[in-house]
């Protein structure tokens, strides 16, 4: 069968991730890469000898021979780089997030559907093994009736100045929390505080609402001394506490509640607590195995384009209450 053939836009700090899996996958051909550094191309040629190289995306939409374009550069050039390639008639992965805007998110994905072509989002914690298993104990009902969600995100380092940290490092969290609740929140409101002069906010609070009772929390920072990345999913029934830094066992289950009697007493039921086996896996190759998948079969990826737009929406809703004062604004 006939190799995918890629292009990937963008060859800094994510893109050689891309570079790398396009390369090695056996069912896709990397073609090209692009950056607006020669000094980075040329250095990524030591690595991927035969893939061609250009300063000028130009000559990739240009070349009838790709099929499949990755866009993984600055947010504000997402919208216009993924426009003119599905204008050229090529397939498009956009990295996180989609776009900066509801507008821009939702041109693109009328465009591509006008094209027949993909338009997939680049989420890949949702591509894990732990976040499908996740959302199967959710879809089966294993936790009960689900009542917060609670996450952390922090590292030192990689302040930006050209947006904020909810764009940077909470978009992970809502892309995963997204996927495995299946939800949108009617409201959110935001938090945040810039500690780096003439920088956007470095440290947020995202807190999302829903129909019922149930409240999510996503907590990110630029300046934390510790590198975190876990959260709790708290359930009537059951809770999952997850870490991603761990290199195995990065689930818990929790048989534990608050448990309330007829007459309103509270206690508590303690029961075991589960590590569940989830198989080990490359979730980047998980994802290029569905995007193949999707261009050959019309089958569209788990993160499509709405899945990004609907993650958009969620963070434009945030800025919003970010520049109201921290105003609970709907989504």
């Amino acid at each position: 069968m006939k190799k995918i053939q890629a292009a990937v836009i963008g060859c800094g700090g994510w893109g050689p991730n891309l570079l790398n899996v396009f390369f090695s996958n056996t069912e896709t051909k990397l073609r090209w890469m692009c950056d607006l550094s020669a000094a980075r191309l040329e250095f990524l040629k030591q690595t991927f000898h035969d893939v061609q190289t250009t300063t000028d995306y130009l000559d990739i939409l240009n070349d009838p021979k790709v099929d499949l374009v990755a866009v993984a550069t600055p947010v504000d050039s997402h919208y216009p780089l993924a426009k003119a390639a599905l204008e050229a008639g090529k397939h498009v992965l956009v990295e996180k997030p989609m776009t900066a805007n509801v507008a821009h998110a939702e041109e693109l994905i009328a465009l591509a559907a006008k094209k027949g072509l993909l338009l997939a989002t680049d989420h890949v914690l949702v591509y894990t093994n732990e976040a499908q298993y996740l959302r199967n104990i959710i879809q089966r009902g294993d936790l009960g009736e689900l009542l917060y969600w609670d996450s952390v995100r922090l590292n030192l380092g990689a302040v930006r100045n050209d947006y904020n940290v909810l764009w940077d490092l909470a978009v992970h969290d809502v892309s995963l929390f997204y996927h495995v609740i299946g939800r949108m929140p009617k409201e959110v409101l935001a938090v945040g505080t810039s500690h780096v002069p003439g920088h956007p906010e470095s440290m947020a609070q995202l807190h999302m609402f829903f129909d019922n009772s149930f409240v999510a929390k996503v907590n990110v920072n630029w300046l934390s001394p510790v590198k975190m990345r876990h959260g709790v999913l708290v359930g009537t029934q059951k809770s999952v506490y997850y870490n991603d830094l761990e290199a195995s066992e990065k689930l818990r289950i929790f048989d534990r509640c608050v448990t309330c009697s007829a007459e309103g007493k509270t206690g508590y039921h303690l029961g075991d607590v589960l590590s569940p086996f989830v198989p080990p896996g490359d979730a980047l190759r998980n994802e290029v195995k569905q995007l193949v998948e999707a261009i050959r079969t019309g089958k569209p990826p788990i993160a499509d384009g709405h899945a990004g737009l609907d993650v958009v929406k969620i963070l434009e809703a945030a800025e919003r209450s970010l520049r109201s004062g921290s105003l609970k604004v709907p989504v």
